[in-house]
């Protein structure tokens, strides 16, 4: 190599190597201030004060970030940077992991109660089985029942997808088809406390406990198409039978394990699409895409993965066609209201 070629090489690699160092520093600075952030909002959300403390969550949460901020600010190597960070998270981040979900509090009537299974041979049956009637005006008749499937007499498995108010997040259910012994649908969601609302970034910390609901099949989609009015789309899935048998078994499984081990929400772990997944053994879990959190959009997913019955419809026209707002309104109170909502959608 020439003397000039080696002479222009050198500064190029120095280039490069600025470059490196750079990027590696903006990465670290990212890191730490995604855990302060983290952490700050562990503080705001999670720490226990009393109701009468009379302290201002959000000065200390703010006040937390400042003086790990400028803790750090002050360190002045690298590593002494590093270990102090780690150490402001830890402070927050080990007593956060130990809290635990309450067990007994003042429940929305919705969610009051925990259901539960027993399975004798190919007969299940659930305790807390819920079977609300509503009236069009918005009153709510109250029902909780025992409820007895037959595993043989399953046929089927059907997906609702219920847009909520932002088109990305979105609430899917399970609708088992047991023939004539109806269709008996799960539906994983917040259980909520008296004055509770949901925000997905609440979610993210310990704020919800987890809940498995199981019910006859009008009550959680007259609720949400009739009395809610928002929009519900139902789905044939293409699931073998077997493997639809499985998923039954799988959630009966993780309903029943909530008994025993509450669990959090979490609005990206363990929310109403990836409990789901979750709960199935490793081998059978779908692969990961970026819809199954953005839940709003895994209609488009589940029909690229043809999951679902398209009867050969483009994506848009099979999704006009699920729609079953208005067929559940005039069904409203009819008992064949699973029948008559299913009629002339496609894959039914």
């Amino acid at each position: 190599m020439s003397e000039k070629s080696k002479s222009t090489a050198k500064p190029e690699r120095s280039v490069i190597r600025r470059l490196g160092t750079n990027l590696l520093a903006i990465l670290r600075t990212l890191v730490y201030l995604l855990g302060i952030a983290w952490a700050s909002g562990a503080v705001y959300y999670d720490a226990p004060l009393p109701a009468e403390s009379g302290v201002d969550r959000t000065f200390l949460a703010g006040g937390y970030a400042l003086v790990v901020f400028l803790t750090l600010l002050a360190l002045g190597s690298r590593l002494r940077r590093f270990l102090g960070w780690i150490t402001a998270i830890a402070l927050v981040a080990v007593p956060w992991s130990l809290k635990k979900p309450v067990r007994q509090a003042d429940w929305e009537p919705a969610w009051s109660r925990m259901p539960s299974a027993s399975t004798t041979g190919d007969l299940v049956t659930f305790h807390n089985f819920r079977n609300f009637d509503y009236d069009l005006q918005g009153g709510v008749t109250e029902r909780w029942e025992t409820r007895v499937a037959d595993l043989s007499k399953l046929k089927g498995l059907d997906l609702a997808h219920h847009v909520l108010k932002h088109d990305l997040l979105a609430h899917p259910l399970l609708c088992f088809d047991f023939g004539d012994q109806g269709h008996i649908a799960f539906s994983v969601e917040i259980r909520y406390r008296k004055g509770q609302e949901f925000s997905p970034l609440r979610g993210l910390y310990k704020q919800y406990n987890l809940l498995y609901l199981v019910g006859d099949e009008r009550d959680f989609l007259r609720e949400r198409a009739t009395i809610r009015n928002e929009p519900v789309r139902l789905y044939r899935s293409t699931y073998s039978l077997e493997r639809i048998r499985e998923m039954f078994r799988e959630t009966v499984a993780a309903m029943n394990a909530l008994q025993e081990n509450p669990r959090f929400y979490n609005s990206l772990t363990a929310n109403c699409s990836t409990s789901y997944i979750k709960q199935a053994p490793p081998g059978k879990r779908p692969r990961f895409d970026y819809r199954i959190i953005l839940n709003g959009l895994i209609e488009s997913l589940l029909y690229e993965r043809e999951v679902i019955a398209t009867d050969g419809l483009s994506f848009e026209e099979l999704v006009r066609r699920a729609a079953i707002n208005e067929a559940a309104k005039e069904a409203h109170g009819d008992p064949s209201f699973s029948a008559r909502i299913r009629e002339d959608r496609p894959g039914f």
